[in-house]
């Protein structure tokens, strides 16, 4: 009985592990089609990185890279997009008072061009922030 015991805890650790390898491997496809859109944009594409980030912390997956991406976009060019996506960033770490400055800069950018621009969807994710304060 003990050595059942002991084989069967092997066999599930052994499965585990190997799990483990293969999803390390493979990445999952939102980071793939990141990761390629990234390695195909031009060295001042701001906006690809943006979006790549954007899309990999919607899903919840590859926020270390994807934060990488964001920086870089963002030091490539101020953008309200930007700022809105790190403001994401910020909230989805439970980072509120980051996410709350991010996205009010991302809301000061957009009426620098235009003041009557609707800001509707960045304060309502202002006020989601704030609630979780």
């Amino acid at each position: 009985m003990k050595n059942l015991v002991k084989t069967s805890l092997f066999a599930f650790i052994a499965v585990f592990m190997a799990s483990t390898f293969t999803m390390a491997a493979n990445p999952d496809k939102t980071t793939e089609k990141a990761r390629t859109a990234v390695s195909n944009a031009a060295p001042d594409d701001w906006h690809t990185l943006a979006e790549s980030a954007q899309m990999c912390i919607k899903k919840g997956v590859n926020l270390k890279e994807a934060k990488q991406w964001l920086d870089t976009s963002l030091q490539i060019k101020k953008s309200a997009f930007g700022k809105e996506v790190a403001g994401d960033y910020y909230l989805s770490n439970k980072l509120y008072e980051k996410a709350i400055n991010s996205y009010v800069e991302s809301m000061k950018l957009i009426k620098e061009k235009d003041f009557y621009a609707d800001t509707d969807d960045i304060q309502k994710k202002i006020d989601k922030a704030k609630k979780s304060l």
